[in-house]
């Protein structure tokens, strides 16, 4: 990883420190537990689509996998009486069926994979409606999650990553060939069930049309400004993403004609830290503008203008790595 990354990590830790620091001073204690758990679930469907970026396959479905994995742990314990961990465990190997799925028509069809996972997210929110049947799925004996609980569970899958994509071995196995499409969307798909069922015990009931592409906007958001690589050579594969560097494409159709196992050399710059720290950066706005009654489209603002802010961090810091 480059110094500017390092150096770039090091300044979001300071802003969020002073935030945290904000937090304590200025509002309830229960008011920083709230920001705690509200960011866990957020955080691993970050963690997610930081991992299928990283795989050269971004997963624009990983906040409708995340939404639909929660109705369908509700609904197996509430309509088929299924006790939490088999039906969590099932929802699991669903998730990691469903990636694998996307990983092979990105593969067969050397389709680019914001495109497969964007049409598998409309799939998963009509399964979600048709699960729930239109009404919100309640936990009668929700269990309990302690927020710093989860939040650790977030911060310790997100720098393990992190750190694991150090590893230049790593970075170059998951380049290649298969292994990025299945690993990516695959293992993408799969923290984003553990982010429904973390959110499903938050809330205690799992709600149809949860907000999927909210939740893949602030994932977004949280995944650029912490630094991960967004274009070609950096983290994406040709043919697989958002290819050369000037759009959805080169000009010559949906990916560069090189195909899904054109790999990249070093498989591109990522953070260790940094997806945790914007994560939990945002979550501090978010509960700080809720607090001052703002409506929600001001928060989706937000959302958006960090979203082009992190698109601007990631050139930066492609730039000055070079």
């Amino acid at each position: 990883m480059s110094k500017w990354q390092w150096v770039w990590e090091g300044a979001l830790g300071v802003v969020t420190v002073l935030g945290l620091g904000m937090v304590l001073f200025t509002a309830p204690g229960e008011h920083l537990l709230s920001i705690l758990a509200s960011s866990a679930p957020l955080g691993l469907v970050a963690v997610a689509l930081s991992l299928s970026m990283r795989a050269g396959t971004p997963n624009l479905a990983v906040g409708s996998v995340s939404a639909l994995s929660g109705v369908l742990i509700a609904s197996f314990m509430v309509v088929l009486d299924m006790p939490l961990v088999v039906g969590v465990l099932l929802v699991i190997l669903l998730a990691a069926l469903c990636g694998l799925v996307m990983g092979a028509f990105t593969v067969l069809l050397e389709a680019p994979a914001w495109a497969v996972t964007l049409a598998a997210a409309v799939v998963c929110d009509a399964l979600s409606l048709a699960f729930a049947q239109g009404r919100a799925i309640i936990l009668q004996e929700a269990p309990s999650l302690s927020p710093v609980v989860g939040f650790a569970v977030f911060a310790v899958v997100s720098v393990a990553g992190g750190l694991l994509w150090v590893r230049r071995e790593f970075r170059q196995w998951l380049t290649k060939g298969w292994v990025g499409p299945l690993v990516g969307l695959a293992g993408s798909c799969v923290l984003a069930a553990l982010g429904g069922f973390m959110l499903l015990l938050r809330l205690g009931a799992a709600q149809p049309g949860s907000p999927g592409l909210f939740t893949v906007v602030f994932a977004l958001a949280a995944v650029l400004l912490g630094g991960t690589g967004l274009t070609n050579g950096t983290g994406l594969r040709n043919g697989t993403g958002l290819t050369s560097g000037t759009g959805f494409t080169d000009g010559t159709g949906l990916s560069n004609g090189t195909g899904a196992t054109s790999a990249v050399a070093d498989g591109g710059r990522g953070a260790v830290a940094g997806t945790l720290l914007a994560v939990l950066l945002l979550t501090i706005v978010q509960g700080e503008l809720a607090l001052l009654a703002a409506p929600t489209y001001v928060i989706m603002i937000v959302l958006g203008g960090v979203v082009i802010g992190g698109l601007a961090v990631s050139r930066a810091l492609d730039a000055l790595r070079q």
